[in-house]
């Protein structure tokens, strides 16, 4: 493409603020409209962030304001039938995760995508931190070694006011639970670090909230490379923390609270042990920057170069993937592979 993007936001409450400002602080594009079914909202939004138009119809917002890409930061499950409207429309789009709730929505919105013959991209910031991708870098050097361990924990507070603060929030056909709202990041990021998922078994359960989905999970895995691993998550306790760590045949890293621990072997080992020595390890930043604003500035420097995005749509699918496995291993009691999934 030539010449500055033209972009709008599709979905004005809550995360749609962090993508007009990470538009507005972007080489190469300007947000010039908004979209919402709430028309109210959508004033108030424009009004925020001077934008001239605002929309209650996708379709309208892009031909009237001739949009050439857009946000979309709608409730997890209308994500596949806004980017159809807005692939349908012709424009570029950079989805919020989840791309959405069910493998049967997101196939349909990639599809979609495809025969507009448009870009689709993912929102998974965690990949544009610094730390992130210098864990990344020393795994894929390997100083780590062959892959053992990969385990993620994601646990978190949110009260029951937060689920009945609007009527999409814990249901599983808008929004899921506590894996596929609060954990996908970390589950995105450990099968980022780690590899791609073959295999999940899981329990899932509704412990201390009123909500249709979990608000706490256990989950095993198997990765392609044969390493094992474990995700955690919850939104039912006080004082939990979150945690990442690979463990592999010739080192360990652990990422916990902003800080990124990774010890190596010295080739000295004993009966029982092994000595190991710490590895200092700088944040490695992303050419695009960090957060939503790096997000945003990939996607909009990707459709500039002609180039696919850090996050297509097929990728942004995998941590999805993981999770409806896990919802279907609670169901059954049986382990679940991902290909099997995948091929329905």
């Amino acid at each position: 493409m030539t010449g500055e993007l033209r972009y709008g936001i599709v979905g004005c409450a809550g995360v749609g603020g962090s993508h007009a400002r990470a538009v507005n602080a972007a080489d190469g594009a300007s947000l010039v409209a908004c979209c919402d079914i709430d028309g109210e909202e959508a004033k108030k939004f424009a009004d925020e962030y001077d934008l001239g138009a605002t929309y209650t119809d996708i379709g309208q917002m892009i031909e009237e304001s001739d949009i050439d890409a857009v946000s979309v930061c709608t409730p997890s499950g209308t994500h596949a039938d806004v980017v159809e409207d807005v692939a349908t429309a012709g424009a570029h789009v950079l989805c919020e995760k989840p791309l959405d709730v069910y493998a049967e929505r997101i196939n349909r919105m990639i599809s979609a995508c495809e025969d507009a013959g448009v870009t689709l991209a993912g929102v998974f910031q965690r990949r544009f931190d610094p730390l992130n991708r210098a864990a990344k870098a020393v795994i894929e050097e390997g100083n780590l070694g062959d892959p053992v361990l990969g385990d993620v924990h994601v646990k978190w507070f949110r009260p029951q006011a937060y689920y009945d603060s609007a009527g999409w929030r814990g249901t599983r056909d808008m929004d899921g639970g506590c894996m596929m709202n609060q954990g996908i990041h970390d589950i995105d990021r450990l099968q980022w670090l780690v590899g791609d998922v073959e295999s999940v078994m899981a329990y899932t359960d509704t412990l201390d909230r009123d909500l249709d989905c979990e608000d706490t999970a256990a989950v095993a895995l198997r990765f392609e490379n044969g390493a094992l691993g474990t995700i955690e998550a919850t939104t039912a306790v006080k004082g939990g923390t979150d945690h990442l760590s690979v463990n592999g045949t010739e080192g360990s890293l652990a990422i916990r609270d902003g800080d990124i621990n990774c010890v190596v072997g010295t080739g000295e080992e004993s009966r029982y042990s092994a000595e190991t020595e710490t590895l200092e390890l700088e944040g490695r930043p992303h050419p695009c920057g960090e957060n939503h604003e790096g997000v945003v500035q990939d996607f909009v420097s990707a459709l500039d170069e002609g180039r696919e995005p850090e996050v297509p749509a097929t990728a942004a699918r995998e941590a999805v993937d993981i999770i409806l496995a896990a919802y279907r291993s609670s169901d059954t009691g049986e382990p679940v592979y991902l290909d099997d999934l995948r091929s329905e």
